[in-house]
C-alpha cells in the first residue's frame, strides 16, 4: 500500500489506517472482480479510496479517489451524515468487459463502514455505475452486506470452521459464473465483441511467462552494456513488467547526478510482458519499438516511453554482432543456434510480403542472421542462460510458423507427447517382463522361506 501511495505521489503518513474489502485466498486460488481499500486519515476520517479493478485476462488497474468538495472530479465525503458517503467519478481507461468498449467513466457511491471515526459495525454498500460515452447509465452493480460482520479474530474453531465452508466455493464459481453471464450476452442478446486492447501505462499487465523472464533478463543485461558503452543527454528509468525482478531502476544514475535536477530522466516503462515475446521475434530492436511508437492506435502497444525519439536513437547505436560461434561450442550448442539462425532468415524471406497478417507483428526490413539479443546472449551471457536463452527463441519463432504464434500451443503439443512417450514406455517395459519370466509366471515377491530369509519366489498360473 504504501509503494501505491508513493508512486500517487501521495504520502503515506497522511492515511495510518487502511481497510480491505475483498475475497479472500482459499486453497491458492481468488478472483475479485473488484476489491475496495478505504484509507483514514489520522482524525479516522475516511479521506480517500482505491479501487482494484481485475479481468479476466489477469490485467488490474487501480484507481485512486481521494475526497474532495466537487461532486463527479475525484470524490465528495460528507462526514456529518449519519452514516458518511463517499462519492466519486472517474473516466474508463481499463478492459473489463469484451462487450464493452474502453469508452466511457465510472461512478462511485459508498457509504463508510466504519463511521464515524472508525466505530462502526462494519456495514459495507458500494454502488458502482457504468456509463457511456455519451454519460448514459449502461450497467450497475452494488455490494452490499447483508447481516452483521464478524471479527474473524472473535470467532471460535467451530464458528470459523462453519464459515469457510459456507464460502469456501465461491471463489472456484466466480469465473465459470461470469463465462455463462457471457455466453448468455453473446449467443441470446447478440452484443458486439470488443478485441481486448494492451493495458495503458497506468494499469498493470498479466503475470508474465516462464520464457518472458527469460527474456527479460537477457533484454535487461543488454540494456545495461548500452547505457554503459553510449552516452545520451538525460538518464534512463526503465520499468519492468517482471514482478519477481527490479521492478524499476535507473540505468545510468551517474549521468542523472550531473545534470540539472528540473530535467526529466526518460521513462522506459514495459506496460506488458507481451513486448518482451514481440521482442524476441526482432533482428532489429529499433524496430521492433518503431512500430509501436509510429502506429497512432495505442490498443496494441505494449510499452510506453516519455521521449519516443531518444530511445530509439539509443538503440540504434552501431554493436558489434557475433555471426559465428566459439571454438568451444559443443556440437549441440551449435546446432540450436545454426537452428536459430536459419528460423531467423526464414521468417524475413517468408514474411516480407504480408507477415502482418501471418503473424499479426511488422517484419525486420533490414538482413541480419543473429539479432542484437541474440549476438550480446552469445558474447556475455552464462553457459546456461544461453541455452534457456536459445531454447525460448526458437520455440518462439517455431509457433510463428506452426502454431499461429503461439508458444503455448507448443508446450501443450509438448506435454501430450510426453504423456505419450511415458505411455509406451510403461508398455513396452511390461512386455519386456512378460518375456523374460514366461507368461504362466506371477511374480510373489518377499516370501520368507523356512530360515526366515526373504526371498522372491514364482508361482505358476
Amino acid at each position: 500500500m504504501d509503494q501505491i501511495l508513493e508512486t500517487l505521489g501521495e504520502a503515506t503518513d497522511d492515511y495510518p489506517y487502511a481497510y480491505l474489502v475483498t475475497a479472500p485466498r482459499f486453497l491458492g486460488h481468488s478472483f475479485n472482480p473488484v476489491s475496495f481499500w478505504y484509507l483514514y486519515d489520522k482524525q479516522k476520517e475516511l479521506k480517500a479510496m482505491i479501487l482494484e479493478v481485475n479481468n479476466t485476462f489477469d490485467e488490474r488497474r487501480l484507481y485512486f479517489l481521494k475526497s474532495t468538495l466537487a461532486i463527479g472530479v475525484e470524490g465528495e465525503y460528507s462526514p456529518d451524515l449519519p452514516s458518511a458517503i463517499f462519492k466519486g467519478a472517474w473516466p474508463k481507461d481499463f478492459h473489463v468487459s469484451p462487450f464493452n468498449s474502453r469508452k466511457g467513466s465510472y461512478a462511485l457511491k459508498s457509504y463508510d463502514p466504519f463511521s464515524p471515526h472508525l466505530s462502526g459495525i462494519g456495514m459495507i454498500d458500494n454502488t458502482i455505475t457504468l456509463k457511456s460515452s455519451k454519460c448514459h447509465p449502461k450497467l450497475v452493480a452494488r455490494v452490499f452486506s447483508t447481516g452483521a460482520s464478524s471479527d474473524p479474530a472473535a470467532l471460535g474453531y467451530v464458528a470459523g470452521l462453519r464459515f469457510v465452508l459456507a464460502w469456501w466455493w465461491v471463489g472456484f464459481v466466480t469465473f465459470p459464473r461470469i463465462v455463462k453471464e457471457a455466453g448468455k450476452l453473446f449467443f441470446r442478446r447478440k452484443l458486439h465483441v470488443w478485441y481486448r486492447p494492451e493495458v495503458l501505462k497506468d494499469s498493470i499487465g498479466r503475470r508474465p511467462t516462464n520464457d518472458e523472464i527469460i527474456i527479460e533478463s537477457t533484454f535487461r543485461s543488454f540494456l545495461k552494456d548500452l547505457m554503459a558503452h553510449y552516452k545520451i543527454d538525460l538518464p534512463l528509468n526503465y520499468i519492468s513488467s517482471i514482478p519477481s525482478s527490479l521492478t524499476s531502476e535507473d540505468l545510468n544514475p551517474q549521468m542523472k547526478e550531473a545534470l540539472d535536477s528540473s530535467k526529466e530522466a526518460i521513462d522506459f516503462k514495459v506496460t506488458t510482458p507481451l513486448f518482451f515475446s514481440r521482442l524476441a521475434r526482432h533482428s532489429h530492436i529499433s524496430e521492433c519499438l518503431s512500430n509501436e511508437i509510429l502506429s497512432n492506435d495505442d490498443k496494441d502497444r505494449t510499452f510506453y516511453t516519455s521521449h519516443p525519439q531518444l530511445l530509439l536513437q539509443l538503440f540504434e547505436q552501431p554493436t558489434t554482432f557475433i555471426n559465428r560461434l566459439g571454438e568451444n561450442s559443443s556440437v549441440s550448442t551449435g546446432l540450436r543456434w545454426r537452428f536459430l539462425k536459419w528460423l531467423r532468415n526464414h521468417r524475413i524471406q517468408t514474411t516480407k510480403g504480408d507477415g502482418e497478417s501471418q503473424h499479426h507483428f511488422k517484419s525486420d526490413i533490414r538482413y541480419l542472421s543473429f539479432s542484437q539479443l541474440d549476438a550480446f546472449c552469445l558474447k556475455h551471457e552464462s553457459p546456461i542462460r544461453k541455452a534457456q536463452y536459445v531454447r525460448v527463441v526458437t520455440k518462439i519463432l517455431v509457433s510463428d510458423i506452426i502454431a499461429f504464434g503461439h508458444p503455448e500451443i507448443l508446450d501443450a503439443v509438448n506435454y501430450l507427447l510426453m504423456m505419450l512417450a511415458s505411455y509406451l514406455f510403461v508398455n513396452a517395459l511390461r512386455d519386456f517382463w512378460r518375456a523374460a519370466i514366461g507368461e504362466d509366471w506371477v511374480i510373489v515377491p518377499w516370501v520368507c522361506d523356512e530360515v526366515g530369509n526373504e526371498a522372491c519366489a514364482f508361482e505358476t498360473m
